[in-house]
């Protein structure tokens, strides 16, 4: 990636930035909920949005604990899930507690980024996201994953780096069970169920949807399988499943059932087609 110039003045703490702490020191114990913890660290530090999640490096999964977004979903597509898998390469497998990871300083060539992250930040007009390590057991490494729009302050990565040892400790001190809960409680749900309400193939396109995204999808309403779409348009399995790939992070929806039983609603046709006796404008 593009490196940034280093910052000269010294990053200074505020009255903000202590009350982000302390607020993430109140989640530790059980005093408030784990989002808003995550979205006094947002709005403290400049950040467009963020995530705490958890990598299983064995499975090359992750699961959302937390989630915090300054953007209301009605316009912007919102954070869904952790870009960890996707920007840190070999780092993953190996960061240290409290370690620091710049996208845009650490990252590599954009040719080499891939394409779901490189169309999500075209997307939110995203300059870095920095990556804070959080704590790592074995096969199991807990991001915090802060993104943060080209108009942002600078001195933003120094800022980080001189919280991260506090917001590292004070996670690996947490009261017993609340990361797990966190996980399990799936603080996305609500927010999925509410943006998935909008019609993929409305007009609007909600979910920012490429021409080659909108014609699978598309295809997908009218019944037609992987291998179909692919014979339909004339491109190969891989090119499916790329397209693909890119819809489900885009719509929130996890498997090619997920998405065809959503494109076949009749939500989803009225979109497309327009109610019965109604005429398109």
């Amino acid at each position: 990636m593009v490196r940034g110039n280093a910052q000269s003045a010294a990053w200074l703490p505020n009255a903000l930035h202590a009350r982000a702490i302390i607020n993430f020191i109140h989640w530790s114990q059980a005093g408030v909920v784990l989002d808003a913890a995550l979205e006094g660290i947002v709005k403290a530090f400049g950040a467009d949005c963020a995530v705490i999640s958890r990598v299983w490096l064995n499975k090359g999964a992750h699961r959302v604990a937390a989630r915090a977004d300054t953007r209301d979903p009605k316009f912007q597509r919102p954070l869904f899930h952790s870009f960890a898998n996707d920007a840190l390469g070999p780092f993953r497998n190996k960061p240290k507690r409290a370690s620091v990871f710049s996208l845009r300083d650490d990252g590599a060539d954009p040719s080499d980024i891939s394409a779901v992250l490189l169309d999500w930040m075209s997307h939110r007009k995203l300059d870095d996201i920095l990556f804070i390590c959080l704590d790592h057991n074995g096969g199991e490494i807990d991001f915090l994953e802060l993104h943060f729009g080209q108009s942002s302050e600078p001195g933003y990565r120094e800022a980080i780096e001189q919280v991260a040892p506090q917001l590292s400790e004070t996670y690996q001190a947490r009261r017993a069970g609340l990361i797990t809960e966190s996980l399990s409680r799936q603080s996305v749900t609500a927010l999925r169920k509410s943006y998935s309400e909008a019609p993929i193939l409305s007009t609007e396109n909600p979910t920012g949807l490429t021409r080659a995204e909108w014609r699978v999808c598309v295809l997908v309403s009218r019944g037609l399988s992987p291998q179909s779409i692919g014979a339909e348009l004339e491109i190969g399995p891989a090119t499916v499943r790329t397209h693909l790939k890119h819809i489900y992070s885009k719509t929130a929806l996890d498997t090619f059932h997920m998405l065809a039983r959503r494109l076949v609603s009749v939500e989803e046709r009225e979109a497309l087609f327009g109610k019965p006796g109604q005429a398109r404008a």
